[in-house]
């Protein structure tokens, strides 16, 4: 599975047409507890989100439960993996750690490779539910499924 999208490729002002986006690496980390809300001086409470903290409200961040993390690499083409080529981007938290031999992060996107997983039964595997996180942002609106 991929998603095709247009890819610019950070810093070049150069656009890659209908890029080859896949997830290459996906990590669960289990959390057992929330963490607690650092501090916000800025709220009255002096917590952040004014120390709201009903499950439902708190961010990935802080949230207990089984944390899915994402990185994804991008080629030119599905042609351009099939062939070996060099990716030419990739997003995830700390995307240095991919084994893409480049260091060219997706500015907007890399923080944003985190979610919290469903592990029901009925729930769909890890890997579904990681590309469907990626279809609900911003970033990957309107891309198209291979």
């Amino acid at each position: 599975m991929a998603l095709i999208k247009d890819y610019e490729i950070q810093g070049t002002g150069v656009t890659v047409p209908n890029a080859y986006h896949v997830i290459t690496d996906l990590k669960v980390h289990k959390r057992m507890a929330d963490h607690a809300l650092p501090p916000d001086l800025a709220q009255p409470t002096g917590l952040t989100n004014n120390g709201v903290r009903s499950a439902a409200d708190l961010p990935v961040y802080w949230q207990a439960g089984y944390v899915g993390r994402i990185w994804v690499t991008i080629w030119s083409s599905a042609q351009a993996r099939t062939d070996g080529l060099n990716p030419i981007g990739v997003a995830g938290i700390n995307t240095t750690e991919v084994e893409a031999e480049i260091s060219i992060g997706t500015a907007g996107l890399d923080q944003r490779c985190e979610f919290m997983l469903d592990m029901a039964d009925s729930a769909p595997t890890d890997l579904v539910q990681a590309y469907n996180h990626l279809k609900s942002l911003d970033f990957y609106a309107g891309c198209t499924e291979d």
